[in-house]
């Protein structure tokens, strides 16, 4: 059980909990998704969960950080603290008050620098998606962790219960680095990166890595590569179309068409788009990651997003 109304006085964000368009067991806000000039989005003690009357809503913690102005992941951590008994999190149980501690501090000037050669904006991925980044001799638990961008990985429910730190020099053996099994609330390949930020979509376009999901922005989930889980198969199956557009590679191709298949014998509505996005100046292969922002609206508006 969440009391929300003691976490939205912390903050000084308006709220009511009763009158015009508060349900039961609700705390209602003016919603940060929409055009709300009422008190239309509510946050359910019971379930933890935020819905808009007015438009499709977003995972709770991505909702506290819009309306009063913090990072998601501050969002994430303070929900917790305000939280008694469990939360739900991907059909398990994450007891209350259990966090997972990420490797990091604010970025600095080298992780700019690679996400703006990019084509990304830093403060954006901050505020959105509390990214950290990692210094030149940095480690977690021991794990060499150093000169990285950390990610955190959410569930449905905006809980942060893993994360991936990319490499930013080009120069590491393992350019992704995922939290230990051992040490995470839920194992990474058991989740969709982005799925909070889906939720209340009825459809969503499947990509392969992290950056991918974030150029195409809100509608777009990441499956960390192109193999996939029975987990992630069932996740994917929550939402009524599902659009898989994995890198134009034969292989990575081959995943997508058995994916859809999975999803097809599951009665779910799958189509597999392939998109050339060119090739960047080394000669490789463009992904999404690596498409301009103009670009990526028009693969969007294109799927009907």
């Amino acid at each position: 059980m969440i009391d929300w109304a003691a976490l939205l006085d912390s903050l000084g964000v308006q709220y009511w909990t009763s009158g015009k368009n508060v349900a039961t067991d609700c705390v209602n806000i003016c919603c940060p998704f929409c055009d709300d000039h009422s008190n239309h989005g509510g946050f359910n003690t019971k379930t933890g969960s935020y819905n808009c009357w007015r438009c499709e809503g977003g995972a709770p913690a991505v909702a506290i950080s819009r309306v009063s102005g913090i990072p998601v992941q501050t969002a994430t951590q303070l929900i917790r603290q305000y939280t008694t008994g469990g939360v739900v999190a991907s059909n398990k149980l994450v007891a209350a008050g259990t966090s997972l501690k990420l490797p990091g501090r604010p970025i600095e000037k080298y992780h700019r620098d690679y996400l703006e050669k990019r084509g990304f904006d830093p403060d954006e991925l901050v505020f959105y998606h509390g990214i950290l980044g990692t210094g030149p001799v940095d480690k977690w638990e021991g794990i060499d962790f150093r000169l990285r961008v950390v990610i955190p990985i959410s569930d449905t429910y905006g809980n942060i219960v893993n994360f991936q730190g990319r490499d930013i020099t080009g120069k590491q053996e393992l350019r992704y680095k995922c939290c230990p099994v051992e040490k995470a609330i839920v194992h990474h390949k058991h989740l969709l990166y982005g799925a909070d930020l889906c939720r209340r979509k009825d459809q969503i376009v499947v990509v392969e890595g992290v950056f991918d999901a974030w150029r195409l922005g809100a509608g777009a989930v990441a499956t960390f590569g192109t193999s996939v889980t029975r987990e992630q198969i069932n996740a994917m199956a929550n939402w009524r179309k599902i659009f898989v557009a994995f890198d134009p590679e034969p292989d990575a191709q081959e995943h997508a068409h058995a994916i859809a298949r999975e999803l097809s014998a599951l009665g779910r509505d799958v189509e597999v788009v392939k998109y050339e996005c060119g090739q960047n100046p080394d000669g490789t292969m463009k992904d999404f990651g690596d498409i301009s922002q103009d670009e990526a609206r028009n693969v969007m508006k294109e799927l009907g997003f």
